[in-house]
């Protein structure tokens, strides 16, 4: 496993990623990109900047994170989504409802936000479930993730082979391979960048 962090100057002006011409993870030819974006935290015209890349990956890998896919952010949205409009709907029958205009949405906040808290938790507890019983057959894939829920909030991008996020306030890109050979590979086209 080797560390790459590349300095951020301008996060209005995100640094253009070269990748090299094969497999993040195991150094394979080839077969397609995962793209993937990062928030910069910095806006442009009213737009919100992002550090957008895409990450070479042969078929059997892309494969393999696909498959995590299934286990990991999948169930999270498809329960958690169920468990919001489940949660939502007793919510906003049973919440009083307001007597000045500026309060006769409260049953809909009310239940919004009961469902949107059920939701995070249902969804994660699933997502936590599903990946104690399925360790065995991803193995260390499955266990370096951080749950869907972390990802979220914590602005990081995880595939397999590499990990990214913003270290230092957002001052630096901190890539994590698990490829030693790709990553100083990549050093290397990115020289120029730093």
């Amino acid at each position: 496993m080797l560390i790459v962090e590349l300095p951020i100057k301008d996060p209005r002006k995100p640094p253009k990623l070269n990748f090299p011409e094969r497999c993040v993870n195991c150094g394979k030819p080839k077969t397609r990109t995962w793209p993937l974006k990062l928030n910069t935290g910095a806006q442009k015209r009213g737009q919100m900047v992002q550090l957008a890349f895409e990450v070479p990956m042969c078929a059997e890998c892309s494969a393999k994170e696909n498959k995590i896919g299934n286990v990991t952010w999948i169930p999270f949205f498809l329960v958690g989504l169920l468990a919001c409009i489940i949660a939502f709907i007793p919510a906003w029958l049973l919440s009083p409802e307001g007597t000045t205009p500026q309060n006769y949405a409260l049953p809909y906040v009310v239940g919004a936000f009961v469902g949107m808290i059920a939701g995070i938790l249902v969804g994660t507890l699933v997502e936590y479930i599903l990946r104690l019983i399925l360790v065995g057959s991803y193995g260390k894939l499955l266990q370096q993730r951080p749950l869907t829920i972390f990802s979220i909030f914590n602005d990081s991008e995880d595939l397999v082979g590499l990990s990214t996020r913003f270290a230092d306030d957002r001052k630096k890109l901190k890539l994590i391979f698990e490829n030693d050979e790709i990553a100083r590979e990549f050093s290397a086209l990115n020289l120029q960048e730093t």
